[in-house]
Formats: structure tokens, sequence, C-alpha cells
């Protein structure tokens, strides 16, 4: 094993781990527990664990100022090359993207991301079509699953190997892109987009809801935790459903195109923590039906403050079908069988 980049050649995967993930202000505030670098490090070992067993030749883990790749591989001996990539040393989620671009154009097969929905949409910035198996170790786990890292590595070794064939075991994740105004770098979002009321962007997470004045939601599921909670509460629609769903919040303007209105609900929006939202309207979007969402405010996307809008600016939000290749654990493990182990239904035990 090598921390440094070597010619290794072969199937590989790549890991993302967020060192900040599962550590912001909506865990302190709400009373639920951090998710600590130990976590994390047991995680990415076996991780790399279950790549190698599922035919990963190299594996690429991102660098970062806590050195979870390196105090994760201390001791671990596996029969592949194991690298950890140079510190780009932001500190931030921009790190993530610089390391889900770089897997990118190293060749990296399938991606393993630790972290919650933020991290994950940090993934699909720097590297937008990547396989990818999404860990939940973060505050909001709206789009990616709890698995055993064990199995989740195996899944993502599979791929890359071609023992799983990708158009079997992944399906295309949906997208959220937003494009603002005045010539400002096009951003994504996997979960949702926000407008909340407010000039600065202080804090990243969202903890006030009453700021909060519309949201645009891919995912809106009803056993989910966050904002996207709010609409899954009166419109909700599935991680694999076409389509979005756009919400207002209290006394914002309706339209034509409003399917309900002044309904009072309660939503989980933060871990351990139950709100009162009133609803102005909703409505259902198709692919590629732009919503125009107008300062002044901040735009969150996947829960983090990321985009002011002045007064009178404008963002265009858009949810299309072609984000991340996201991998189903399941389906990479069993087509890897298959073709492993070629009993045949009838397996005799003598």
């Amino acid at each position: 094993m090598s921390d440094a980049a070597d010619s290794a050649v072969g199937p590989a995967v790549g890991i993302v781990a967020n060192p900040l993930a599962g550590k912001d202000v909506r865990r302190l505030t709400s009373g639920a527990t951090p998710v600590s670098d130990a976590v994390k490090i047991g995680a990415i070992r076996r991780a790399v664990v279950g790549a190698v067993e599922g035919g990963a030749e190299r594996v690429l883990i991102s660098g970062d100022r806590a050195r979870l790749g390196q105090r994760a591989l201390a001791g671990l001996e596996v029969p592949a090359t194991v690298e950890v990539a140079e510190l780009h040393g932001w500190h931030t989620g921009r790190d993530s993207q610089l390391a889900a671009a770089q897997f990118r154009d190293e060749g990296v097969g399938a991606v393993i991301a630790l972290g919650g929905d933020g991290t994950q949409r940090d993934v699909a910035t720097g590297w937008r079509g990547a396989p990818l198996v999404p860990l939940a170790v973060g505050t909001n786990n709206v789009f990616p699953f709890r698995i055993e890292a064990t199995v989740a590595g195996f899944a993502a070794g599979a791929v890359a190997s071609g023992h799983a064939d990708a158009a079997e075991a992944t399906s295309q994740a949906k997208i959220i892109d937003v494009a603002a105004e005045g010539g400002r770098r096009a951003e994504v979002a996997l979960v949702d987009v926000c407008l909340v009321r407010g000039a600065f962007v202080g804090a990243r997470a969202i903890w006030d809801l009453g700021s909060v004045s519309e949201i645009v939601a891919a995912i809106a599921e009803p056993d989910s935790v966050g904002l996207s909670a709010i609409a899954a509460a009166v419109a909700p629609v599935g991680r694999n459903e076409a389509g979005a769903v756009h919400v207002g919040l209290g006394c914002t303007a309706r339209d034509a195109r409003i399917v309900q209105s002044d309904r009072h609900i309660r939503a989980a929006v933060m871990p351990g923590s139950y709100s009162n939202i009133d609803i102005a309207h909703c409505e259902q979007l198709r692919f590629g039906q732009p919503v125009t969402l107008s300062g002044p405010g901040v735009l969150t996307l996947d829960g983090e403050r990321e985009i002011v809008l002045g007064r009178g600016e404008r963002a265009e939000v858009t949810v299309n079908p072609d984000g991340p290749h996201v991998i189903d654990v399941g389906a990479a493990v069993a087509a890897a069988q298959r073709r492993r182990y070629p009993f045949g239904p009838a397996v005799s035990g003598r």
C-alpha cells in the first residue's frame, strides 16, 4: 500500500470521506449524536476491504485535514494498491468536489461517498454522472443509504471490475440544476433547493424554519428528515419517480398551477424535532420545467446555504433526470455472486 500515486492500473474504486459530515449545528440543537471520526475511519477501512473483495485492484481515498484515509489504512493489508490522494486544502465541500473530479479523470469505475446529502451533492458537482454508492454518515441523509460499508465496498468493486453489469446494477438519479443571474457558476442539488429569506449565508445549515419560503424537491419521501419532509407531507415524490414538487410556505403567492393550498402540517425537519408549517401552495413539476425563485434571500442546496440573491435577483431551478448513476448494492452483489458462484438453482449438499 502507498500514500502516493503510482502507476498501478486496473479496476479502481474511489472513496470520498467528508470529515465535517454529521457534525453541524442541526445535530447540536436537536440532540442527535454527532458522527465521530472513528466511525468514518472504520467505515473507510471496511469499504476498502469490500472493494478489493469485489474486484477492485486499486482504491483511491480522498485526502483531508483529519487524515481519515491514512488512519483507516494503518495496519491494513489487502492484495491491492491503496492510495490517499493529495490534500486539496480547502477544508470545505470543495475538497470532495475536486476529489470526485480527480477520480473521474483517473478512470475510477465507482465511487463510495461517506457523508450526508451535502457530501453527495459535492460529489455530483465534481462528477455529475459518477457511478456512486452513497453511504449515510451525515446529519440529513435523504439521498444516501444506511448500508454496511463492507458490502457497499464490494458492490462498488464489482461494478468497477465488471463483475456486476453497471446497466443492471445502477439507476440514474435525478439532479436539480440551479442557474442564478449575474454570470455566477451553475450549481446542482440532489434532494432540494430552498429559498430562505435573509441576506446572509452565516451558518450554512438551516435550523430557523420560519425563514424558509419556497422548496423545490426532487426527492420528497415520507420517511425522510429535512426540508424535503415538508414537501413529502403534501405531495410525496420518490427518488425513482419522474418529476419533482414545488412548495410555497406561509403566504407565498399562488398561481394557476396550484394543486393544494392552505394546509397546516407538522414535519420532521431536523433529527429529533417536529415543526408546524403553513403550506401556501404546492405544484407538481415535470422534468425540465423551470421554477423561478426571486430574492432577496439565500438559496440552500440540499440543506446548506450557498447562493445569495439580492432584491430583484432571480435563479432558475430545473429538475432533470441525468444525475449520478446510483449503484444498487444488493443487485450488484447478487450479480457478482452469480458470476462467481454459478451453481444454478439446484445445489446439493452431497
